[in-house]
Parts: structure tokens; C-alpha cells; sequence
């Protein structure tokens, strides 16, 4: 037993348990500090921008691909689908509702974010046999990936992805941006008449009610508008979708409009999740339908979504508590039919006949 004297000359006595427990709690903080630094160095390695193809790109290659000569219809999803540990529950059971949701839908293209967990990807991934969604890629991500995942009823012939350097800062791990290394992806695809069509995929820096994220996600912006204009083809259309995290009338949202040329592609109103097109003098695109994608199924536990890491209190509902009815996601997703006709190209006026 240890014995030391306090202010009043009273003896305080701590037996050994209590140096112990310190000891340990010394042990933890220096062992997460170390797994922190380990992991925030391995994160930090993840470059940018990342190239994932085989061969060189399609966008600097001397042939040019078939153009779009026919009107074609596409059917796009985009979907934040909130499948992460600690932050969202019930998942296996919200994977295979949006799984039947995305049957039902019979999409060509869909842009999935904060799709973290390789297991529930994977069986969102079986529970989609049978439809005509069978190509997909994922991105290179950071520590806990970034969540990105193109699916396409049509063959994927490149993917080349772009991690934000704008970003939140390291140490703010409750926020969790920065560990995921987020970016923004592209699926270059191939339709049935061999046109090709690019389909990026992004989600920007959240808000959280932090005025520096604001600034992070307006650098982001400029970065998604570099990345659409030097990444694209130019033999068919280019499809912007995400998680942006911004809103019409934002300075960040305005200036991924303005320069990446952007225009909105939706004949509803979302919020901080949008459907895109890059604008081209070659093609007209039409919105033929949007529907938002919303729902709720059985749930094993209570509905658990956060933004954030949960309290202990929230943890424990979250693992413990009763089954109940859960929202398929905390934010909605976009269903969007589009019209793409290619546009004739004007013919030069005939020369004036010599009177």
C-alpha cells in the first residue's frame, strides 16, 4: 500500500488495484495514440489521384470510340446508403431492401457512397443476382475506404478515381472524413451500340455544422470540376452523381456547376444529394421521370443513424434494444430516367452561286 499526505496532513492510502488501474490506463491511451499514428501514416500513403485501369485511358487514346448516333434512354440511381459500423444499424436487413429496391428499379447505372462494410456489399451484391446489374467497381479508399460503388447493367471498360487533397483535418476522428479518404470516382462504360457513356460517383466533406468544413468542401468542389473536364471522353455523354453535401445557391455547389459545367438533371428537388450531366453542344438530355427512393423495413434493433460516434447510452440502444420498423437510409436516394439524343452537327452554309 502506498501512503501519501494530503493538504490537511491526513494520510490517503492507495492500494495497489488503484496504481494498477493507472498503469493500464497509461497502456491505452499509448497504445491507441500508436494504432492512431499507424493508421493516420497508412492514410496519409493512399495517393492522389489514383489511377485504376488496365492499359492506357480511353480519354488519351488516339481511337476514337463510337459516338452516340441513336436517342438511348439511361436509367440512373444515386444513393447514400449509411452502411457503416458504429455510426448506423440494421444493416444486413437495409441491405436487402435497397438490393430489391435497385431489382425493382432496373437501373443502368448506379452510384452508391458511404457503402463502408465489405460484407454488406457483398450480400447487396447477392441479393442483386438475376438483375442486369453484374459489372461494378470500387475505388481505392483510405484507412476505412471511402465508400464509393458503381454498379452498371453494362460492362465497365475503365475506372479511374481522384481522392480529395482538400479535406478535414486528421485528429478529428469523430468526424471521420479525412480517414475515409474521400474523392471522387469514375466508371467509363460501354453501351449496347458501343458508345460510351462516364458515370462519376462522388461524396464531398460534411458540414457538421463547422464553418472550416465549408472551405474544405469548396476546394473539393474545384477538384470534382478538374477531375470531370480532364478525365471525360468526348465521344458521349458524362453523368455527375453523389453525396455533395451542398445545396443549390451554395458558393461550393455553384462553383462545381460553373466549372466543371454542370447542369441538374432531376425534375425534383433534393438536398444535398444530385444528378448531374456535363454539358455537350453534341447531345440533348431530357429528364423523363425522377423518383425519390425512401422506404422503411423490419429492423432487428430500434433505427440507429449518426453522423457521428455514438455515446455510450446510444451504442447500447442501438445493440440492445428492441426490434423496430427502420427507414432504408438516412438520406433518400434518386431514381432519374434520361433522354440522351445525339444533335446533328450543323452543316456549313453552301457557297453563294456567282451571278
Amino acid at each position: 500500500m502506498i501512503v501519501n499526505w494530503s493538504d490537511n496532513n491526513r494520510p490517503t492510502c492507495y492500494p495497489h488495484s488503484v496504481r494498477r488501474v493507472r498503469h493500464l490506463a497509461v497502456f491505452v491511451i499509448l497504445a491507441v495514440g500508436i494504432a492512431v499514428g499507424v493508421a493516420g501514416l497508412s492514410n496519409s500513403r493512399v495517393a492522389s489521384p489514383i489511377m485504376r485501369s488496365e492499359g492506357p485511358p480511353l480519354s488519351t487514346s488516339t481511337e476514337r470510340p463510337p459516338e452516340v448516333t441513336e436517342p438511348v434512354t439511361l436509367r440512373v440511381v444515386t444513393w447514400n446508403i449509411a452502411d457503416a459500423y458504429l455510426f448506423t444499424g440494421n444493416r444486413p436487413e437495409r441491405m436487402r431492401a435497397i438490393a430489391a429496391r435497385l431489382r425493382a428499379l432496373d437501373p443502368d447505372l448506379v452510384g452508391l457512397q458511404e457503402a463502408f462494410i465489405e460484407e454488406d456489399r457483398a450480400l447487396l451484391w447477392r441479393e442483386l443476382e438475376g438483375s442486369r446489374l453484374r459489372h461494378e467497381v470500387r475505388f481505392p479508399g483510405a484507412t476505412v475506404g471511402n465508400g464509393l460503388w458503381i454498379l452498371s447493367a453494362h460492362p465497365i471498360e475503365e475506372a479511374r478515381f481522384h481522392r480529395y487533397r482538400s479535406g478535414g483535418p486528421w485528429y478529428r476522428i469523430w468526424e471521420g472524413d479525412w480517414w475515409a479518404g474521400k474523392g471522387v470516382g469514375l466508371a467509363r462504360v460501354r453501351l449496347p451500340g458501343g458508345a460510351l457513356v462516364d458515370f462519376f460517383d462522388t461524396h464531398a466533406q460534411a458540414g457538421r455544422g463547422n464553418p472550416e468544413n465549408e472551405t474544405f468542401r469548396f476546394g473539393q468542389m474545384g477538384e470534382l470540376a478538374s477531375f470531370v473536364q480532364d478525365a471525360r471522353q468526348h465521344a458521349g455523354p458524362a453523368l455527375v452523381v453523389g453525396d455533395l453535401n451542398t445545396r443549390p445557391g451554395a458558393p461550393d455547389y455553384e462553383r462545381a456547376m460553373r466549372e466543371a459545367d454542370l447542369f441538374r438533371t432531376m425534375n425534383l428537388d433534393s438536398d444535398i444529394d444530385h444528378v448531374f450531366a456535363v454539358r455537350d453542344e453534341r447531345w440533348q438530355i431530357e429528364v423523363l421521370d425522377t423518383v425519390e427512393l425512401v422506404g422503411e423495413t423490419p429492423g432487428a434493433r430500434p433505427e440507429f443513424f449518426l453522423s457521428r460516434a455514438p455515446s455510450p447510452v446510444e451504442w447500447l440502444h442501438a445493440t440492445l434494444g428492441a426490434a423496430g420498423s427502420t427507414r432504408l437510409s438516412d438520406h433518400p436516394g434518386y431514381w432519374v430516367s434520361l433522354r440522351v439524343t445525339p444533335i446533328p452537327p450543323t452543316l456549313p452554309a453552301p457557297p453563294a452561286l456567282p451571278r
